[in-house]
């Protein structure tokens, strides 16, 4: 199974250096999104929420193969 790594681009950079073994894409995706939203949830207690910060998901070659930005990790209405 390839191992994925997840860094986070938030008030800090935190590169994951252990990462993950999953078995596509898609479910590293889904741990990206779901790592996010949690991410968001902590800022949004502090106060404040930049719709710019993101998840990376890096490869074992450490190419970005997806990112997701706090922006598409939820829906706000008003």
């Amino acid at each position: 199974m390839p191992r994925y790594f997840f860094h986070i681009y938030n008030d800090a950079v935190i590169r994951d250096t252990q990462g993950e073994e999953l078995p596509d894409l898609n479910t590293a995706r889904d741990e990206a999104l779901q790592a996010a939203r949690a991410l968001i949830c902590l800022s949004v207690k502090k106060g404040h929420v930049n719709l710019n910060h993101r998840v990376e998901v890096v490869n074992e070659d450490g190419e970005c193969i997806a990112a997701v930005p706090f922006r598409h990790a939820v829906t706000i209405s008003s």
